[in-house]
Protein backbone atom coordinates (compact mmCIF):
# COMPACT_ATOMS: atom_id res chain seq x y z
CA UNK A 1 0.00 0.00 0.00
CA UNK A 2 1.29 3.48 -0.78
CA UNK A 3 0.26 6.75 0.79
CA UNK A 4 0.51 9.80 -0.70
CA UNK A 5 0.01 13.48 0.37
CA UNK A 6 -0.96 16.55 -2.01
CA UNK A 7 0.62 19.05 -0.36
CA UNK A 8 2.08 22.70 -1.28
CA UNK A 9 5.38 23.40 -0.44
CA UNK A 10 5.47 26.62 1.48
CA UNK A 11 9.59 26.14 2.68
CA UNK A 12 11.97 23.71 1.75
CA UNK A 13 15.46 23.61 4.14
CA UNK A 14 18.37 21.86 5.45
CA UNK A 15 18.23 20.81 9.14
CA UNK A 16 21.38 20.94 10.66
CA UNK A 17 23.94 18.57 11.03
CA UNK A 18 23.72 16.74 14.21
CA UNK A 19 26.52 15.75 16.87
CA UNK A 20 26.55 12.91 19.14
CA UNK A 21 28.29 14.27 22.15
CA UNK A 22 29.61 10.82 23.24
CA UNK A 23 31.00 9.62 20.14
CA UNK A 24 31.50 12.93 18.32
CA UNK A 25 29.97 10.95 15.01
CA UNK A 26 28.15 13.45 12.96
CA UNK A 27 24.71 12.59 10.97
CA UNK A 28 23.73 15.05 8.31
CA UNK A 29 20.87 17.27 8.86
CA UNK A 30 17.65 16.04 6.95
CA UNK A 31 16.05 18.01 4.19
CA UNK A 32 12.39 19.02 5.09
CA UNK A 33 9.19 20.52 3.16
CA UNK A 34 7.22 23.01 5.02
CA UNK A 35 3.84 23.13 4.68
CA UNK A 36 1.18 25.12 5.80
CA UNK A 37 -2.57 22.92 6.64
CA UNK A 38 -5.67 24.64 7.73
CA UNK A 39 -7.59 23.03 10.50
CA UNK A 40 -11.15 23.76 11.37
CA UNK A 41 -12.23 23.61 15.08
CA UNK A 42 -15.16 24.48 16.98
CA UNK A 43 -13.32 28.01 18.06
CA UNK A 44 -12.01 28.72 14.72
CA UNK A 45 -9.66 27.91 12.12
CA UNK A 46 -6.18 26.99 13.04
CA UNK A 47 -3.25 27.28 10.49
CA UNK A 48 -0.58 24.76 11.92
CA UNK A 49 3.06 24.70 10.18
CA UNK A 50 3.99 20.93 9.37
CA UNK A 51 7.65 19.49 9.05
CA UNK A 52 8.02 16.61 6.77
CA UNK A 53 11.73 14.93 6.25
CA UNK A 54 12.45 13.82 3.01
CA UNK A 55 15.22 12.09 1.28
CA UNK A 56 17.86 13.66 -0.69
CA UNK A 57 16.70 12.70 -3.71
CA UNK A 58 13.17 13.77 -3.07
CA UNK A 59 14.40 17.49 -1.88
CA UNK A 60 16.56 18.03 -4.92
CA UNK A 61 13.75 17.12 -7.38
CA UNK A 62 11.42 19.52 -5.13
CA UNK A 63 14.07 22.24 -5.06
CA UNK A 64 12.58 24.40 -7.94
CA UNK A 65 8.87 23.69 -6.46
CA UNK A 66 8.09 25.99 -3.60
CA UNK A 67 4.75 27.32 -3.78
CA UNK A 68 3.76 24.75 -6.02
CA UNK A 69 1.49 21.83 -5.32
CA UNK A 70 3.09 18.57 -5.01
CA UNK A 71 2.53 14.75 -4.64
CA UNK A 72 4.42 12.82 -2.79
CA UNK A 73 5.56 9.47 -1.42
CA UNK A 74 4.60 9.17 2.76
CA UNK A 75 5.22 6.75 5.52
CA UNK A 76 3.47 7.49 8.87
CA UNK A 77 4.49 7.17 12.39
CA UNK A 78 2.74 8.44 16.00
CA UNK A 79 4.35 10.81 18.16
CA UNK A 80 2.26 12.25 21.20
CA UNK A 81 -0.71 10.75 19.89
CA UNK A 82 -0.09 12.83 16.90
CA UNK A 83 0.61 11.52 13.01
CA UNK A 84 3.38 12.59 11.44
CA UNK A 85 4.68 11.83 8.06
CA UNK A 86 8.32 11.17 6.53
CA UNK A 87 9.35 11.39 2.56
CA UNK A 88 10.03 7.83 1.00
CA UNK A 89 12.52 8.02 -2.11
CA UNK A 90 10.96 8.27 -5.61
CA UNK A 91 11.10 4.77 -6.23
CA UNK A 92 9.11 3.75 -3.69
Amino acid sequence: MNLTLELKIDNLYRSKDFTDTKTGEVTKGKWKIQTLNKVESEDGEQIKLIDISIPFSVAKFLKDKIGDIVKINVGTYIYNNKVGYYGLDLNI
